[in-house]
């Protein structure tokens, strides 16, 4: 059947008629053609319902779909891939049969919607069975070359309805003069975002700026912010009804696409929002996730990143509704619906355990890995901070390296180890991924095998951006973090990057719990060789310098020596190997015994 909608309490004689009205075409017919108007008339005379009508430039009729006494769907025809800086190719007529042919706030919406050429409403007076009248709304183009709801001609007569055959050639020019930098935008496919965030009354409000970044690191075009004072968020929509009224306008307006919200949304609050706002809701925890998912390199940050999106995804799978139900399940989700929603849940529990078991194993890997550096004392540093503060380049700059570096969020997702050396010294730095404000519970447990890497570290080097303005907020965040993975044990520095951005004057706050507060710049140099310097002093005040003799007997405590340790000099005696090396003053024990008394050994210090 080609006939969409309602069509229920629609006899099948009724059905098949109009069945017949689809694929005609009307070419000569105008604007509004007489006998398309006629038939629409008919319907929703009998019926008392809405009627709407597709054609496209040809005058074809491309689809009719019945609504009821106060509504229509305005799906467009399948037309193909085409611009949103440009008209659909495709008009709608549709009946009020309650005469009134002034568009509702509905049909505006649609029309922005659906970027219909023009949205046509055609009053029925159904208890004269006569046309009223009908009135034209048009889409016009604001100073950046959008479409933007313009106008409504009208009303008019049916005697005068040939009026209206003059807005082809607007309709035609309209669609001519999309402008190079909206086609531009178009290729790349950019989606239009709105952001929304509520903010506690008393509270700073940074305009949503770093939901903007993230928004602009997943792809987005950030077209409108809404931010709401309240003390607690609203429970169904999670903002006021008001603004939610709001936010529905301003989607048809701005044509958006998608609504990002700065909190974690609770399934019924998605589902409600989109109810209201007929586009996608996305919450700041499925962006982020998304951000992970396109970043995700190494089979390792792909494991993580599936996890945490299975694990966000399993508490929302009654979110969906009918979309898990072949038939559509009753009230709440019985019959074949749940059957579906339990079938997708077992799915969905199989995958975590699947990707727990195989992260297991990855952190079994990285286990044997720290302890075959623990064996060899080999010092580890690891570089910690907020997202996109610079880690990477600073490891770049210590290490003349070639790490991916990029002025975005989440640049790094997979850990990456590179060696310092200085003369016959040698540091591992590890580049760790950055943390962020209300960072997914889910990819903190999913990412904890990288985490730890910060957890079992020798020194951690928390990097904090200046040029954020919040500095000390983001301090606190990524302290926090530390916190929940057990990272609270290793010496740490804190490294002021991109000292460059900030006044000459700027002195910085005092944040205790630091062994060193380091000022550095990747772009100009500052503080690189002070830091370097530092981090290489670090390790040497944990090394014990050793003058010994060792017995010939004793070869398993010198080879002990040579694996540990680094040897200077060997002098073959009679009574044994002397031997003037330094090791890590935690693995000296084994050699104690080799030392002299702790008083001599501090006379020999002084000497």
């Amino acid at each position: 059947m080609k006939i969409k909608g309602n069509t229920d309490s629609v006899r099948k004689s009724t059905v098949e008629a109009l069945d017949g009205f689809v694929g005609a075409s009307y070419g000569e017919g105008g604007f509004i053609p007489t006998e398309v108007a006629q038939m629409m008339r008919d319907f929703t005379v009998e019926y008392g319902r809405e009627l709407a009508v597709c054609l496209d430039r040809k005058n074809t009729v491309l689809s009719i779909t019945l609504g009821d006494a106060t509504s229509v769907s305005s799906e467009t025809p399948d037309v193909g891939k085409r611009s949103p800086f440009r008209l659909c190719g495709v008009r709608q007529l549709h009946t009020h049969p309650n005469g009134v042919t002034t568009p509702s706030e509905v049909d505006l919406n649609s029309l922005l919607d659906e970027r219909f050429d023009a949205s046509v409403v055609i009053g029925i007076n159904c208890e004269k069975e006569t046309i009223s009248g009908a009135t034209v709304s048009l889409l016009g183009r604001g100073d950046d070359g959008a479409l933007v709801f313009s106008h409504t001609e009208g009303p008019l007569p049916p005697s005068r309805f040939g009026e209206f055959d003059s807005l082809f050639d607007y309709i035609a020019e309209l669609d001519k003069s999309a402008p190079d930098t909206a086609l531009s935008d178009v290729a790349e496919e950019r989606e239009r975002a709105i952001l929304v965030g509520v903010v506690a009354p008393g509270e700073g409000d940074d305009g949503l700026a770093e939901l903007a970044e993230l928004a602009k690191t997943a792809g987005a075009l950030v077209v409108d912010r809404f931010v709401q004072r309240r003390a607690s968020p609203d429970s169904k929509y999670y903002v006021g009804s008001g603004l939610v009224d709001e936010l529905w306008r301003a989607v048809g307006s701005l044509r958006a696409d998608i609504v990002i919200f700065d909190d974690e949304l609770s399934p019924s609050q998605i589902r409600n929002l989109e109810g209201k706002c007929r586009v996608r809701i996305v919450d700041r925890t499925a962006l982020i996730l998304d951000i992970f998912a396109r970043r995700a390199a190494s089979r390792e940050g792909r494991l993580q990143v599936e996890l945490a999106q299975q694990k966000y995804r399993l508490p929302r799978l009654t979110g969906l509704g009918t979309k898990l139900s072949r038939l559509g399940g009753g009230i709440g989700t019985r019959g074949p619906g749940e059957t579906k929603l339990q079938t997708d849940r077992r799915h969905i529990m199989r995958k975590i355990h699947f990707l727990e078991e195989e992260l297991a194993e990855v952190s079994r890997r990285r286990e044997l890995l720290r302890r075959e550096r623990k064996r060899r004392e080999v010092p580890t540093a690891s570089l910690v901070g907020y997202t996109n503060s610079g880690k990477s380049t600073l490891l770049n700059v210590l290490c003349d390296a070639d790490v991916y570096v990029e002025d975005q969020l989440f640049a790094t997702l997979d850990p990456s180890v590179r060696r310092m050396t200085e003369s016959d010294r040698e540091v591992l730095l590890v580049d760790t991924v950055g943390f962020i404000k209300k960072l997914p519970h889910e990819l903190v447990e999913a990412f904890k095998s990288t985490l730890e890497e910060a957890a079992f570290t020798d020194l951690l080097i928390h990097v904090v951006d200046l040029g954020c303005g919040d500095y000390l907020e983001r301090v606190d965040t990524v302290e926090k973090i530390l916190a929940e993975i057990g990272a609270t044990e290793a010496k740490r520095f804190l490294v002021l990057n991109k000292v460059d951005l900030v006044p000459a004057d700027f002195v910085p706050a005092n944040v205790p719990g630091y062994e060193r507060v380091i000022c550095t710049s990747a772009a100009n140099g500052r503080g690189i060789a002070e830091l370097r310097g530092a981090i290489l002093d670090h390790f040497a005040r944990a090394e014990r310098y050793l003058d010994v003799l060792i017995p010939y007997s004793a070869g398993a405590d010198l080879a002990y020596l040579h694996e540990f340790g680094t040897v200077e000099s060997e002098e073959y005696t009679a009574e044994g190997t002397r031997v003037r090396a330094k090791i890590a003053e935690k693995s000296v024990g084994r050699l104690a015994k080799y030392l002299p008394p702790e008083d001599d050994r501090e006379e020999d210090d002084e000497r």
